[in-house]
This record gives structure tokens, sequence and C-alpha cells, in this order.
């Protein structure tokens, strides 16, 4: 098993110095953990249809006939239920004991606040599950020739109260102590102040200051994370957007590091 890591370099050690008293768990059979693979999946998605099973936790792969036979076992047994979603005609999935938390979901506000997530979040595995639910079409442009890339090398795309308001490419310069934000591209709904695309909930739309707020405390914390001093700002796409949101950088960059320097 892997004892740690240096950079890019893994160390390994034997099984047992690294979890003790393993020799004495039984492995589950094949069935046990196909099940176990069904019920977590659903879990973390709260609904799903089969596709986006087969999408969420893609290892160890599983022959399809072997997932739909689980499957069927898990609805037969009533640990598994189908549900309706509203237009959509897909079947949908939910674990039965995850109703009750489901349906008061649906009655509550969705969590505030301001994240910036990485390309390899749990949340962005199944780009088409995101887009289908999100109106939200990502792909990181890394592998793209920078001359094709239409948002940056590293996006990040921005989550705000529960939507999908953008992406954010940013570079950290370790030698000056500086992250550079090279460019934010806001989605079209939101900087028209209109309505997200494809969810029900938030259907007045963002504010764009409070937003703008977020994405600056957001920033900073990732300014700390790499070790950053100061922030710098380029693009943004609409450049409408960009003074305000150089001014709550500004303003968040002198709370937390005092320093007077401009964003710019």
């Amino acid at each position: 098993m892997i004892e740690s890591r240096v950079h890019f370099q893994k160390r390994f050690d034997l099984t047992e110095r690294l979890v003790p008293g393993l020799e004495g768990v039984e492995a589950p059979g094949a069935e046990a953990f196909r099940r176990w693979h069904i019920r977590r999946s659903l879990h973390a998605m709260g609904a799903a249809t089969e596709l986006d099973l087969s999408r969420y936790l893609t290892f160890p792969r599983f022959l399809p006939r072997e997932r739909r036979a689980s499957l069927r076992a898990l609805l037969e047994a009533g640990e598994v239920v189908e549900v309706a979603v509203e237009g959509s005609p897909s079947r949908w999935l939910a674990l039965a004991e995850d109703l009750g938390a489901l349906a008061a979901a649906a009655r509550r506000r969705v969590a505030g606040g301001t994240a910036l997530l990485a390309p390899f979040d749990s949340f962005l595995w199944h780009r088409d599950r995101t887009s289908r639910l999100f109106g939200f079409d990502y792909r990181i442009e890394v592998y793209t020739p920078s001359h094709k890339r239409t948002h940056g090398y590293y996006t990040l795309p921005i989550l705000h109260d529960g939507q999908l308001i953008g992406r954010l490419d940013a570079k950290t310069h370790r030698a000056e102590k500086r992250l550079e934000v090279r460019s934010v591209h806001f989605e079209r709904w939101f900087k028209d102040g209109g309505s997200p695309p494809a969810t029900a909930w938030h259907r007045d739309g963002a504010e764009i200051e409070p937003a703008l707020a977020g994405i600056a405390e957001a920033v900073r914390s990732l300014a700390a994370f790499v070790g950053a001093e100061r922030v710098t700002l380029a693009r943004v796409v609409p450049g409408k957007l960009r003074a305000p949101l150089a001014r709550v950088l500004r303003e968040a960059e002198s709370l937390v590091t005092r320093q007077t320097e401009p964003v710019g």
C-alpha cells in the first residue's frame, strides 16, 4: 500500500504495517461488493440514472450485465427505489433510506457559500450529469493547445449558493509569492442577471455583488493555501465585472494581509 508521497513519488510499505488488524478481516464477495458500490454511489449523488451510476465510482469496472443484476436485486429487496424527476424521461433511482433526507432537502434553502472546485472534484466526474443538472458544460483544457483554449489552462469551476456561475484560471508564481488570476469567465445567465438554465432552485438568479465577494474570499483562501502573499487579476469576461471584482479582491487582501498594494 502507499505509505506516503513526496512530490510525484509514491512510497510503499507492507499492508499489515499500515493497517493493523487487516489480516483478520474477511474480504467481501464480488456480489456484495457490487451492491456496496451501487449503494455508495446513490448515497453520494442523492438520485441518479443508471448511466450516472456507471460513471460515479469508475474503479473497478463492472460488466454492464453484472451491474444491472446487482441493481435489480437491490430494487427487488426494496433498498433502491425508482423516483420521478420532473422533465426527465430517464429512470431515476435513489436509496429508500435516503428518501426522507431528499424530501427535507427540497424544502430547505440551498446551502450558501462560494467555493472554487478542482477539475477532479467528484461533483465533476461525470460531465454529462453536471451539464444536465446545472446547465454547465465543463472541460479541463490542460491537454488542449494554448491557442485553442477557451477558458484557460487549469480552470476551476465557481460554485456559489448551489449554482455554477463561472470558471477561474489561476497560476501560482512561487518565487514572487503571487497568485495570478489569469482569467475569470462568468456564465451568460449570471452576467445578464438571468435565471440558471437547468436548476429549479434560485430561479431568481444570483446577485452579483455577494457572488463577487464570495469569489474574493475563495481566492484569498487559495492564495493562503499555495503560500501567496498577494493576488493579481488579469482578464474578466465580461469586462464590466473586472473593476468590481478587483475592488472586492483588494478589500479581502487588506483584511487578510494588511497589504496596501492594489490588485491589478
